[in-house]
């Protein structure tokens, strides 16, 4: 009896010591998942989304930013552009931003977890989430979606509180305003936040009940409030009719994102699932957890809640990789009493050490070729044209030179564009010079050759491209005239100083040696060539001594 007793004792003493092991080694997992995707951070190509984002930021800067809805985070990354260097340069300070965002989530999912179980599942929640597949890679990406799942999960927080005082309130409204601010898709969290605010409202008596639903009103109501206001001060310094373009906006993203059809990013959910293999069983297998559990009505709102925000990818268009940091949060919050379990069996260092694991997979496929090649022509373009001018590519990659347009960000803007049925390139040619064209996307590569694609240009604005730019280096193409051996009339659209290439022609009678130089107006021309000769925009443009790139030029996701 003795032996026995005293067995029992040293056991009792031994669990404390066993439960610090296993917080340790998943506290180091963490770790480790958090610095994988720092150094991914640093080397992951930049998606053609994040330069656009960025010329944002450059057009409020110079006054030119017209849309208030969805772009209020240019003024607190307003300071970007001052600390120089490339668009490459400083995406990667922004993603710094991105990557912060992403831990004060992690920590949220961790606060919201460990209300549902220890401090070992909660860890393993938030290790969960930060490496489960797309979050991983695309946590620190530069959009509105991390900015946004860092605010709501912490609304969620205080909505969920045991104790709502009126500066949680006031706290959590700011938030929601913020949140807003940064992307209107913020409306889905109404589901996870509504759905546990309900669970800690269940069992209080009638009176605690009036009494919260009065304060979560004064929340949501003063959220609303401050988004209002905060939006059309925003939108007040910007040359804009704010209450006009917000309302033009809701409009368009309201008829263009639910608007094809079933599960339109598919193919993406599906990868998701591959790539976070881990996080999507353990989230099957939570949903039979909670089942065995507590079987009560109240545990069913609180699950429909937690999951419920997994339908909009049924629906909504832009489910692309980036919207699963701000979808998954409620999800890795769901594994808590099954992460419970699976610390009570002494099992958590494994379970961290199977994230960890698929983090350093992610880590290790994630392509090394764009990064490399984007700094390459970040550097090209500087080469050949030092001082900014006016150019025509698919995303803003060189976010400090000016745009010739702005339509060419994505599919939705293309697809407004053929709506208007205005070619804006060619008009945009008859208001300024447009000497540089960047081919960073097929729909430029299509203009060019005339080949078909997905997704195309206006037939005017493909001819204008096709007829009026020559290749320069690698993606670089700049204004010019290929002149074939004839007598011939061309009609210069981009007007500047020109340099002959290839063979001495003449020019409206005049005689022109092979690097000569002239200037030319808009207008047309007669050339006399014997031989094949080129003019091509600038004064002796130089050629990059660089090596070309090669590989992939831009991370797809």
């Amino acid at each position: 009896m003795a032996g026995a007793a005293a067995t029992l004792a040293q056991a009792r003493l031994a669990l404390p010591r066993f439960a610090a092991g296993q917080s340790t080694l998943v506290g180091a997992a963490l770790l480790a998942i958090v610095v994988l995707q720092a150094v991914l951070l640093v080397h992951k190509g930049i998606n053609w989304d994040e330069y656009f984002h960025l010329t944002e930021i450059y057009r409020f800067r110079a006054g030119t930013l017209t849309h208030p809805l969805q772009t209020f985070w240019v003024r607190p990354l307003g300071w970007v552009p001052g600390i120089g260097g490339t668009s490459v340069d400083q995406i990667l300070v922004i993603r710094l931003v991105m990557e912060a965002a992403a831990l004060v989530t992690a920590a949220g999912i961790y606060a919201i977890a460990r209300r549902f179980a220890g401090h070992v599942p909660a860890l393993l929640c938030a290790c969960a989430y930060l490496s489960a597949g797309y979050v991983f890679t695309q946590a620190f990406a530069y959009r509105a979606d991390p900015l946004a799942a860092a605010c709501l999960v912490w609304v969620m927080w205080i909505a969920g509180a045991e104790r709502l005082s009126w500066f949680r309130i006031a706290v959590g409204a700011g938030l929601v305003a913020l949140a807003g601010l940064f992307t209107i898709k913020s409306a889905f969290w109404a589901v996870p936040i509504g759905g546990y605010a309900l669970y800690v409202l269940w069992p209080l008596a009638r009176a605690q009940q009036i009494a919260r639903i009065a304060r979560l009103a004064v929340l949501a109501g003063a959220g609303a409030a401050l988004f209002a206001i905060a939006l059309a001060l925003h939108g007040a310094g910007l040359p804009s009719d704010t209450a006009q373009a917000s309302a033009r906006g809701l409009s368009s993203a309201g008829t263009t994102v639910f608007s094809q059809g079933f599960f339109p990013q598919a193919r993406f959910v599906l990868r998701q699932i591959g790539m976070g293999l881990p996080f999507a069983i353990l989230a099957a297998l939570a949903i039979r957890d909670w089942r065995s559990g507590d079987r009560s009505a109240r545990s069913w709102v609180l699950l429909a809640g937690l999951y419920g925000l997994l339908l909009t990818l049924a629906v909504y268009r832009n489910a692309y990789p980036y919207f699963f940091v701000f979808l998954l949060p409620p999800v890795a919050i769901a594994l808590a009493p099954l992460m419970a379990k699976v610390t009570a069996r002494g099992s958590a260092p494994l379970y961290a050490l199977i994230f960890a694991a698929n983090a350093a997979i992610l880590f290790m496929l994630d392509p090394a070729d764009p990064l490399p090649n984007q700094r390459i022509v970040q550097e090209a373009v500087r080469e050949v044209f030092p001082e900014p001018v006016t150019y025509i590519d698919f995303s803003g990659q060189i976010s400090d030179y000016p745009r010739a347009v702005d339509f060419m960000t994505s599919g939705w803007g293309l697809a407004k564009y053929r709506a208007r049925g205005v070619a804006e390139i060619q008009e945009r040619a008859r208001q300024e010079p447009i000497p540089l064209l960047l081919d960073n996307h097929w729909v430029l590569g299509a203009a060019r050759t005339g080949k078909r694609a997905p997704e195309e240009l206006l037939p005017q604005d493909a001819r204008f491209i096709r007829r009026n730019f020559v290749h320069h280096w690698g993606p670089i193409f700049v204004a010019g005239k290929a002149i074939a051996p004839a007598t011939q009339t061309i009609r210069i659209e981009i007007p500047g100083t020109y340099t002959l290439e290839g063979a001495a022609i003449r020019l409206d009678g005049r005689a022109i040696a092979v690097g000569d130089t002239l200037d030319l107006p808009r207008g047309a021309y007669r050339i006399d060539a014997n031989e094949a000769a080129l003019l091509r925009w600038g004064d002796n443009l130089p050629r990059p001594a660089m090596a070309l790139p090669v590989g992939m030029m831009m991370s797809e996701y």
